[in-house]
């Protein structure tokens, strides 16, 4: 073809997203090698990272996840109406969510807050039954959770709620801020601190079913940070988390398709508009 000439094509189909759902399980595959003994958690959030709730979901879970995490109620609800009911953790906790709904529907529930358990237990009460929490340790991402006197109170209320029927202390977890980056300070400071706020919990009275920290990178990368789950999102799709260390073997899921509309050649130098 000469320079400067073109080939014209006319779309015949709009473009697609085709998610090719054994990946996902094929990745979570993988992702239960890597974690050893801990269990995995699916992070379903956002549509599955544009994948598909439901979909993803049952494809995650024929992998061989054992939970789901979504960051809203609302999500929960919709994998509980698609009739699927393997433990699933809701991380995001909003005010004035219906959190009756989630405690009747066998929901986990993250608490970070003094005002959020407050309104957990209420549900709780609405309910007639306890509601499943895990609680959300602030190790230095200093995003949701709490630290230091806000933690012990945060316990210590849980616990006494515990013992008059309320809830269930199930779970304690926290966040990483960098573990996409190996060798980071910050990862060996908040895994200390991780320990420390697990201890508390755990001699305050805490018998904990699950403690977990690790995303997608802490999950293929820091096995001392595995516990005894693990939550890898954008790893579950097929993208590595760690680019600079490798691809892992994971298998991307996604594959956006059209048909050209032009294809042009043109001289070497020639600017390209987007």
């Amino acid at each position: 073809m000469a320079a400067g000439a073109a080939d014209w094509v006319f779309m015949r189909v709009p473009a697609e997203a085709r998610v090719d759902l054994d990946a996902i399980g094929d990745n979570i595959g993988l992702l239960r090698e890597r974690a050893g003994g801990a269990a995995v958690m699916a992070m379903v959030k956002a549509e599955a990272y544009g994948h598909g709730l439901v979909e993803a979901a049952r494809a995650a879970l024929a992998g061989g996840a054992s939970w789901l995490g979504v960051a809203k109620l609302a999500e929960a609800l919709r994998l509980r109406d698609a009739g699927i009911t393997v433990r699933t953790l809701v991380c995001v906790g909003v005010p004035g969510e219906p959190y009756e709904d989630a405690v009747a529907r066998d929901i986990d529930l993250t608490v970070g807050a003094g005002w959020l358990l407050d309104e957990v237990v209420r549900a709780a009460e609405r309910a007639g039954r306890p509601a499943r929490i895990h609680l959300k340790a602030d190790t230095g991402m200093s995003r949701g959770g709490v630290r230091g006197r806000e933690w012990e109170a945060l316990v210590d209320a849980a616990l006494k709620a515990e013992a008059t029927g309320q809830v269930r202390v199930v779970g304690v977890m926290s966040h990483f801020a960098c573990a996409d980056e190996p060798g980071h300070p910050s990862i060996a400071a908040q895994i200390d601190a991780f320990t420390e706020m697990v201890g508390y919990a755990e001699k305050a009275g805490a018998r904990f079913e699950v403690r977990h920290m690790a995303n997608s990178a802490a999950t293929l990368t820091l096995p001392e940070a595995r516990f005894d789950l693990v939550r890898p999102g954008i790893a579950v799709y097929g993208l590595t988390p760690v680019p600079s260390v490798g691809a892992f073997g994971l298998r991307p899921a996604m594959t956006l398709v059209a048909a050209a509309a032009l294809v042009k050649r043109v001289p070497a130098g020639s600017g390209v508009s987007y």
